[in-house]
């Protein structure tokens, strides 16, 4: 793979953490074509700065803290680690935030929903066929064996080119289609052991975002050629999505803003050079306040959510890659957990032209959000009346209710 070998790869570790063998995910990396560079959880303090990373790997080991997903715990919860747990979400967020490469396994897939907004199924009764096992010398642990249905048109599809996988596995803990968080897919299921786990997942506005539950880095999968397609092919497109998010940026980057980025001086606030290209329209999405402003706008401030058949009105901007960064700080990429996350959508232009351009999402929408201030919705109206948004959709915006504070 070109320029791979100059690619820096976080992996997390727990050294102590008995049955993962961080040596296993870094063979694999640089197999791959990757550089791979530990990542100590257990010496994480939040707040802590992570060191300069162009792909993200998190890895297997230990339960996940219920109290991170509000929940009580069970009875057979394993041991926890709260650093880890603290070290892993904060890295996943800002990977799905600002759209850096990540590949989660096992653990780390779980670690993956959590951090969005997802929850786990603590305790798999029966062992069979996810959990390992007591090896026949009384000292190894075997994993479990089963088949994944891959989900078509994902991108684990796109991946392996199977409809159907062979896995090993090593978990008691597991994400379930009612746990899994708003805005990734189940990419892979397995019903094996009459209960239907999820065994894959992605985050499909993302350029590579995929958590899988089994252990493709462990030589039982690695070595074994019919196997490669759930092993060494993940971490061969891992690797490419690193690459490819690290060759050299082109000059400009569209930009959708439908909040108060429609508005040409908040916009050139925060990237002085952007151009207005005109009015563009997302489909099937709403405008919806799913986050408080509380020091800046003092109430709700815009998000797009899914809504088939609606459609968000907003600006298309060309923006200078060098102002790339400036907003996402804006948009709250780099806070503690991030105010919204980058995606990529197609809109419409009024020629009818289809362009796929960046956008951003609240990363935790909260709709009983306090309605906008009229300062907010003002704001919005005027952007909206300057770049020429049709009649109709000045009039919603117009509708909207505010809370009066200007």
């Amino acid at each position: 793979m070109p320029n791979a070998a100059r690619l820096r790869i976080l992996i997390t570790r727990l050294d102590d953490d008995s049955g993962e063998r961080w040596q296993d995910y870094a063979d694999r990396v640089r197999a791959a074509g990757g550089d791979p560079f530990p990542f100590d959880v257990a010496e994480y303090r939040t707040g802590d700065v992570f060191p300069p990373h162009d792909g993200l790997v998190l890895t297997g080991g230990a339960d996940i803290d219920p109290a991170r997903y509000g929940e009580p715990p069970h009875e057979r919860l394993g041991a926890l680690v709260p650093a880890r747990d603290d070290a892993e979400i904060a890295l996943a967020r800002t990977a799905l935030a600002i759209g850096r490469p990540l590949l989660a396994i096992c653990r780390g897939m779980q670690v993956m929903n959590v951090a969005s907004g997802g929850s786990l199924h603590q305790h798999l009764d029966e062992r069979e066929p996810h959990r390992s096992r007591r090896g026949a010398d009384g000292v190894s642990i075997d994993s479990g064996w089963h088949g994944v249905e891959v989900t078509s048109g994902t991108l684990l599809s796109r991946i392996t080119k199977a409809v159907r996988l062979r896995v090993n596995s090593r978990h008691h803990q597991a994400v379930t289609r009612a746990r899994l968080a708003p805005g990734l897919v189940a990419s892979g299921l397995t019903s094996e052991g009459g209960f239907e786990v999820v065994e894959a997942i992605e985050a499909p506005h993302h350029r590579f975002a995929l958590g899988v539950q089994w252990h493709p880095e462990r030589a039982e999968m690695a070595a074994t050629p019919a196997l490669a397609a759930g092993s060494g092919a993940l971490f061969e497109a891992f690797l490419g999505a690193c690459a490819a998010s690290t060759a050299t940026p082109d000059s400009a980057f569209l930009y959708f803003g439908y909040g108060s980025s429609m508005d040409a001086d908040r916009m050139r606030q925060t990237a002085p050079r952007a151009r207005l290209i005109g009015p563009a329209c997302l489909p099937d999405h709403v405008l919806a306040f799913s986050i408080e402003s509380k020091h800046t706008w003092h109430g709700g401030v815009a998000d797009i959510l899914p809504a088939p058949g609606d459609e968000v009105w907003g600006a298309l901007w060309l923006v200078p890659a060098e102002e790339s960064h400036a907003l996402d700080e804006h948009e709250g990429l780099f806070r503690e957990p991030p105010a919204y996350r980058r995606m990529i959508v197609e809109v419409t232009t009024p020629s009818g032209d289809r362009v796929r351009c960046r956008s951003y999402q609240v990363a935790a929408p909260d709709l009983r959000t306090p309605p906008p201030s009229k300062a907010f919705k003002d704001t919005l109206l005027r952007g909206a009346r300057t770049i020429g948004l049709p009649p109709h959709y000045v009039a919603r915006l117009a509708a909207i209710e505010d809370n009066g504070r200007t």
